[in-house]
């Protein structure tokens, strides 16, 4: 069975459906998108280290400050999304992390999740069929920054999951 087969007998209908819903894009264009990039590959293997995320510019305004990431976590899977944080001083803040799976350059899960000063971790699962995630985001605060640390591990369906692990501190934001 090629890796192609063996990632279409995997992959279930509502998986598509729910990953298209993600990527904007109708369920059997993703399929050929996603498939025909997983087919490119010589082989699925584990990224030594993970590579330095791409950031942008930090965005501002009134009391926000906007920080836009992406960052591969292995081969063919990474992140994507930004964290907002809003506040007057540094114990009356709130920050909102919107964050998707990418999966072969396709957003396939998205999510959002508020931290405040007693909130300053989450953790997803995110499960697709072809990928899978476990992914925590932590905030770390120090002086009067807030520094954004992602852990855990992705891994990739081929012919068994391919699992790697990383634990990386994205960037920082300045506290009000």
């Amino acid at each position: 069975m090629s890796l192609i087969e063996s990632l279409k007998s995997r992959v279930s209908d509502a998986d598509w459906q729910r990953m298209s819903e993600h990527a904007g894009i109708p369920a059997e264009e993703l399929k050929v998108k996603l498939l025909d990039a997983l087919s490119n590959l010589d082989q699925i293997e584990q990224a030594d280290e993970i590579p330095a995320p791409q950031i942008s510019a930090v965005k501002s305004s009134g009391d926000c400050h906007t920080q836009s990431f992406s960052v591969s976590l292995f081969k063919v899977i990474g992140i994507s999304g930004d964290l907002t944080l809003c506040g007057t001083n540094s114990s009356n803040w709130t920050a909102e992390l919107k964050v998707c799976l990418i999966v072969a350059g396709s957003k396939v899960w998205c999510t959002s999740y508020q931290f405040d000063p007693h909130n300053l971790k989450i953790c997803y699962s995110p499960s697709v069929g072809l990928a899978k995630a476990d992914l925590c985001f932590n905030l770390k605060l120090s002086g009067n920054k807030a520094c954004l640390n992602v852990s855990g591990k992705a891994c990739v369906w081929g012919f068994g999951w391919r699992c790697g692990k990383f634990n990386k501190t994205l960037f920082c934001l300045p506290i009000p």
